[in-house]
């Protein structure tokens, strides 16, 4: 029995959603063809609505479960809508018959293709899209952040976060491909010719599949290469076998494109009106439709008849990122989501200039285990007091460049470990993963005005060829910090305390394989509520540490470092250090608000000026850059 018989059946024999399993009430709410009828709920989009509602179908709408037509709870149907679904059913085409898969692949008794088809050791990015962190962090996001309405209420910003948070990990992806001399990931446009990527999934990840006896796990199919978008078959609202098409997706596509025009369909019936407002309509809108329609079609791509299928990778969070076409697919779908943005135009920063000034040569960087060696006790300070003696005072307006404290290159290893598949079958695996030598952030400002000033310092980083390119951007940190009347100081922060990562920051192997939900740590999940859930795993989502810079390359890979101090007083981010990272998962309570009221992505969150980051950002004195170098090293010393 499939997942969709087993909860429908539920369904039939439940009069209340309490009452279902918490795998069905997942179900629902996460499976793709159970929104083919249905548009995200906002003011913006039109919507299927019932004049009559049942005390189930209420209940339904608290766990986010909006979709189900009512004649799926009836528990008497009429007589004569029966007999007519019957005689319909009878005329249908064995869709089964019709829908065949297309030849599978052969995988040799390693659990891999032939090398001559494929060998992860020449996949230049293997290590990074199979990183267990990377997909940990992916997993429990979708948890953390899911799209659903709980009580009546979704989560803050949800679908603008959806877009910041993927776009944040696409942008990573990128940077480590420039770094290797690679192309950039090209967006999965073309829903008609064939796709070149294939994808071989580790033979030690596993899936459990509703159905098969206790602690069965299966393979998730892989994709040999130049397969296509193929027409699925699924069980819709009433039980029957629904076809969907390719030739649906487009349309879908043609929808949103049309509303990003400025124009109006059925769906679509009232115009954008070109705000920063809109971002979470609009990214929801493409998250619950066009992205996830795309994600199921191809996660099936081998198995068109999806009944009783096995999904592959694509098909749920747990590990997509692992598949080069889970990229592919994400770049189109930001690419459609920054159409809009550029039809916002270039962001006017003269409302958040506060009376700071920064320079190229206040942005100064420091390995944490050299400060150790000559001043153990600024831990407890972050080497603040140590800086404002040393970089501060007399040498505030000196350049430090050559300093025996300060670096202009940052450094990463590849490291390994023995690592166990918690999420599968508990398997033992030497892998690779990425480290960074530890550093601290020191920044010199100076309050130019008499009054004491609360300042924001956001910093990011980008590929130097990419500086252009505003969606290429990579968020590292933001942080607050408040001087006083014209005072010049140095302020500093560590890097493993940084807003983008889980903290606390995971740098031991136990550490990393803590956010792991094993089958047994499911099991218990599973008791609750997706809202319920979404806030026990809060502390668990972020950004890993290990990946909190891009590998760079043995030679050194120049990025553009960024410093910028909005005013503090109006836009609201924490200065306290809690779980979690706040940046990519939001509030940790349900009802929390995104703890900054700026746009995600600010102040990288439009096109720039002239297509130039130069043009955009001159002049301004609360923004400083310089370039670094990150390199990919032997080895290093760690903290």
């Amino acid at each position: 029995m499939s997942v969709s018989n087993y909860c429908y059946n539920q369904v039939r024999s439940s009069s209340h959603i309490a009452e279902l399993s918490p795998l069905c009430i997942r179900h629902f709410k996460e499976n793709s063809h159970n929104i083919f009828e249905k548009r995200l709920q906002s003011p913006w989009t039109k919507r299927t609505t019932f004049q009559k509602r049942s005390a189930f179908q209420e209940e339904l709408d608290l766990y986010g479960i909006v979709q189900f037509k009512k004649e799926n709870f009836a528990e008497k149907r009429d007589t004569d809508d029966t007999t007519k679904r019957e005689e319909e059913k009878r005329k249908k085409p064995n869709f089964q018959e019709l829908f065949k898969d297309p030849p599978q692949v052969k995988i040799m008794a390693d659990g891999w293709p032939d090398k001559n088809i494929y060998d992860p050791a020449r996949d230049k990015m293997f290590w990074w899209r199979n990183d267990p962190v990377l997909n940990q962090h992916h997993e429990h996001w979708h948890i953390v952040m899911p799209s659903g309405v709980y009580n009546g209420t979704s989560k803050d910003r949800e679908g603008e976060n959806f877009i910041y948070m993927h776009r944040h990990m696409l942008a990573r992806y990128d940077a480590n491909r420039w770094c290797l001399g690679m192309p950039l990931v090209d967006p999965l446009i073309d829903y008609v010719h064939p796709i070149p990527e294939a994808f071989y999934p580790p033979p030690f990840l596993s899936q459990s599949i509703d159905g098969r006896p206790d602690g069965v796990r299966v393979p998730f199919p892989a994709r040999p290469p130049n397969q296509v978008f193929r027409d699925i078959v699924t069980m819709g609202d009433d039980n029957t076998e629904t076809v969907f098409a390719v030739k649906d997706l487009t349309n879908i596509l043609d929808e949103i494109e049309i509303w990003i025009d400025g124009k109006t369909d059925e769906v679509h019936p009232s115009k954008l009106n070109l705000t920063d407002d809109e971002a979470t309509s609009l990214g929801g809108d493409i998250e619950v439709v066009l992205h996830n329609i795309g994600h199921n079609m191809l996660g099936y791509i081998m198995h068109p008849y999806t009944l009783h299928a096995v999904p592959s990778v694509l098909v749920g969070a747990r590990a997509g990122t692992r598949d080069p076409l889970f990229w592919r697919w994400h770049r189109h779908i930001d690419n459609i989501y920054a159409k809009w943005q550029n039809f916002l135009g270039s962001r006017d920063f003269s409302d958040d200039m506060p009376p700071v000034t920064i320079r190229e040569k206040d942005i100064i960087l420091s390995f944490t285990d050299i400060l150790l060696e000559v001043d153990k006790s600024g831990v407890n300070d972050t080497w603040v007091k140590y800086a404002n003696e040393k970089f501060g005072g007399k040498y505030f307006d000196k350049d430090l460049s050559n300093h025996p404290m300060v670096t202009k290159t940052l450094q990463t290893k590849m490291k390994i470990r023995d690592y166990v598949w918690l999420e599968d079958g508990q398997d033992h695996e030497k892998i690779q993963y990425l480290y960074p030598r530890d550093w601290i952030w020191f920044i010199r400002a100076q309050n130019v005005s008499p009054k004491p000033v609360t300042l924001t310092f956001r910093i990011w980083i980008a590929p130097i060829d990419l500086i252009d390119k505003h969606a290429y951007w990579i968020e590292i940190d933001k942080f607050k910090r408040t001087l006083g009347p014209n005072e010049k100081t140095v302020v500093s922060q560590r890097c493993d305390h940084a807003v983008v990562i889980r903290k606390p920051a995971q740098k031991t192997t136990k550490q990393m394989d803590d956010t792991a939900i094993t089958p047994w740590q499911k099991e218990k999940l599973d008791r609750f509520n997706f809202a319920q859930v979404a806030e026990k795993l809060f502390c668990d989502c972020g950004w890993p540490y290990n990946l909190i810079i891009p590998r760079g390359s043995k030679k050194g890979s120049t990025f553009k470092l960024f410093v910028y101090v909005s005013d503090g007083t109006n836009d609201l981010v924490r200065t306290d250090t809690q779980c979690g990272s706040t940046l990519l998962c939001g509030g940790e309570k349900w009802t929390d608000k995104i703890p900054d009221i700026k746009p995600f992505g600010y102040p990288f969150d439009r096109p720039f000026k002239d297509g130039s980051f130069y043009k955009t950002f001159q002049g301004m004195k609360n923004v400083a850059h310089t370039d670094i170098t990150i390199k990919w090293v032997e080895d290093f010393p760690e903290v």
